[in-house]
Parts: structure tokens; C-alpha cells; sequence
């Protein structure tokens, strides 16, 4: 293999290297500034600390094979830019400072270990079910952005996109990490999301998380629903939400944390006749009764959660009523279990 290395710090317009790739080795640099790096199906390798100085590195003309963007020491580059038929494996630490971009039928996958930052204004441009991002196990995309209520904040392009909402999260973190979770004995999809905002109470937000086909993990898309942790993926709550052709809606978000999707039977909720379960009044104001539309479906118990997903003492009366006078104003999660195991989820809002 000819290899090629470039060890003095240097000014350039534009570099095409049609060889194996592009080598930086330690104690060498690009000072590129905004310039463009372009490589033409070959590989990508930097040892040293300081490598493309926040320029711009192009990977073209990938050829259907797989190619390697290594980089040794977290690096910052400006544009991200690949093109063509290939996969492009990084294995390292970079901060994109504008654009994550995928063009015809490129993608991209980060190895064991790896992650990305997307700083401040930076975005990922054009990724697509022919245009996948995908993970190990435990790699991310992360970026730390404003929210600001009552308009929509994409949050860089990472994958969740809030819409309306009555009060502004601030400073707020977004993880999209890869790997699944297994709840009730059902496998989630391979990507979840960690959200930790300054602001995590009363939001009132529209949601929708994004999911390509490769993070499904098998599972029917049309089949899932939305899950909370506030334990780190020890324990789940059914968050239900509306599954379409690329995302997952979920409406009146009041807190966030750790969010997965999995099929409704992972909490034997794919019964029809519990799922046609009725909760009236909502808002409630005392007493709140349940009211299964099928005869032959038979109440066992109810567990009531808050927002923080902390559990509410409730007790069920014979005549299927449960008290809330007793509670603060807000939503409330309730798990209605049936007889014969099934459970269903209900969100109830609290106003007096």
C-alpha cells in the first residue's frame, strides 16, 4: 500500500488524492482554515493532536467499498462532506462545527468507542434511509443547544424535534446513543435518546423522535410506542405516542430523560378491548372514572405516575374510581392492568 504523509503545517486550496488515503502523522497538521480536504476513495488517518484545524474534509467517489476515517486525538473539522456509494467506518472523537453531510448513497458508521459533537450552529445534512448513520453499541451524536418554547428546535438535525410548548428548557443536552434495551422480554430499536435540560417541568411539548429502517432492530415500526426511563433503562413507562413513515410522535412531553421505542406487546398492551379503555373526566378535577368499553374486560389494579415517572399512592374503588383531589395540577401516567394480565396506558391531566 503507498502510503501518503504530510507532516509540515501548510496552506492549501484543495488536495485530491486518488491513491489509499490521506495520512497525518503525529507532530503534523493541515492549516487549512476553511479550505477543502478532498479524498477520492481512500482512507483518512490522523495521529496528530491538531489535523484539519476546523477545515473542511470531503470523502468522494466512494466505490461500494468500505473506507476508514481514523482519528487518534479528538479533532474539529468544519464540513464533513461524503459522496458516493460507500461506508465510511469512523473510529474516534470529532466536533463537527457545520455540517455531518451524506450525498448519494454514502453512509456513515461510528466503530466501539466513537462519538460526534455537533457544536452550536452545526447540522446533520441529508441523512436518509439510503443515507444511514449507524452505531456500535454505546457510540453517539451529541449536541448541547437553546430551546426555546412555542416554536420548533430541530436541535442541530439530531433526531428529535420539538414543536410548541408552553415553557423554554434552556441550555439543553441531546444524546442519540446506539444500542437496545429489553423491555418486558421484547427488544427496543438500536437507537434511544438522552435528554437533560436546565428546564424539565411543565414543558407541555409536541415531539418527534426519528428513526431510520436500520434502527429498528427488526421490530414493526407501525407496532411501536414510546418508552420512558428515569432510572437509566432499568425500568420503563408506556408513553404510547403515533408512529409514521420516519418518526415517532408524542404529544404533551411534560419531562424528559432517556427515550426508547419498542412494540406495544413488550407490556401486553395489544389488546384492542384494553386499549378502547376510557378515563373521563380529563382534565379531572376529584375523581376520575374508568370505563372499559367491553363487558368482559375485568379491572385488577392501577399504578398512577408522575411526570418524573415517581409513583403516586392510588387506591381503586369496586366501581372502577380512583381520587386525584389529593394531587397537584398536572399530567399523571396510569397503568390500568386487567385481570388476565394486560396492561394499557392512560395519561391524565389533573386541574382543579
Amino acid at each position: 500500500m503507498k502510503n501518503i504523509l504530510l507532516i509540515a503545517v501548510f496552506s492549501i486550496w484543495q488536495i485530491t488524492i486518488s491513491q489509499n488515503g490521506l495520512y497525518i502523522v503525529s507532530g503534523g497538521s493541515l492549516d487549512i482554515e476553511n479550505d477543502r480536504i478532498t479524498v477520492v476513495n481512500g482512507h483518512v488517518i490522523n495521529t496528530s493532536t491538531t489535523g484539519f484545524n476546523g477545515g473542511a474534509l470531503q470523502m468522494t467517489s466512494l466505490d461500494g467499498n468500505t473506507y476508514n476515517l481514523e482519528l487518534t486525538n479528538p479533532n474539529t473539522i468544519k464540513y464533513l462532506e461524503l459522496y458516493g456509494t460507500g461506508t465510511v467506518n469512523f473510529n474516534g472523537q470529532v466536533t463537527i462545527e457545520s455540517e455531518l453531510f451524506l450525498n448519494d448513497n454514502s453512509s456513515f458508521n461510528l466503530t466501539s468507542g466513537s462519538f460526534v459533537t455537533l457544536g452550536p450552529t452545526a447540522e446533520i445534512v441529508g441523512e436518509s434511509d439510503i443515507n444511514p448513520i449507524s452505531g456500535a453499541d454505546g457510540t453517539y451524536i451529541t449536541t448541547t443547544r437553546n430551546h426555546v418554547a412555542g416554536i420548533t428546535n430541530d436541535f442541530g438535525l439530531i433526531g428529535v424535534e420539538t414543536r410548541n410548548g408552553t415553557v423554554s428548557m434552556g441550555s439543553t443536552e441531546i444524546i442519540r446513543k446506539y444500542g437496545a434495551f429489553t423491555i418486558a422480554g421484547t427488544p427496543s430499536v438500536k437507537r434511544y435518546y438522552k435528554i437533560t435540560p436546565t428546564v424539565n417541568s411543565g414543558l407541555n411539548l409536541d415531539v418527534r423522535f426519528y428513526l431510520l429502517n436500520d434502527d429498528l432492530n427488526g421490530l414493526n415500526r407501525n407496532n411501536l410506542v414510546a418508552y420512558r426511563s428515569t432510572d437509566n433503562g432499568t425500568t420503563f413507562t408506556n408513553q404510547a405516542g403515533t408512529p409514521n413513515t420516519y418518526h415517532h410522535a408524542v404529544s404533551n412531553i411534560d419531562a424528559f430523560s432517556l427515550w426508547t421505542f419498542s412494540e406495544a406487546s413488550a407490556l401486553n398492551i395489544d389488546s384492542v378491548d384494553l386499549q378502547s379503555i376510557s378515563v373521563f373526566p380529563n382534565p379531572a378535577k376529584s375523581i376520575v372514572n374508568i370505563i372499559p368499553n367491553n363487558n368482559t374486560v375485568v379491572i385488577n389494579e392501577i399504578q398512577l405516575y408522575n411526570v418524573l415517572g415517581q409513583q403516586i399512592l392510588i387506591k381503586l374503588s369496586n366501581t372502577n374510581t380512583f381520587k386525584v383531589s389529593h394531587l397537584k395540577d398536572g399530567m399523571y401516567f396510569l397503568n390500568i392492568i386487567a385481570q388476565n394480565g394486560g396492561i394499557t396506558t392512560k395519561k391524565i391531566m389533573v386541574k382543579k
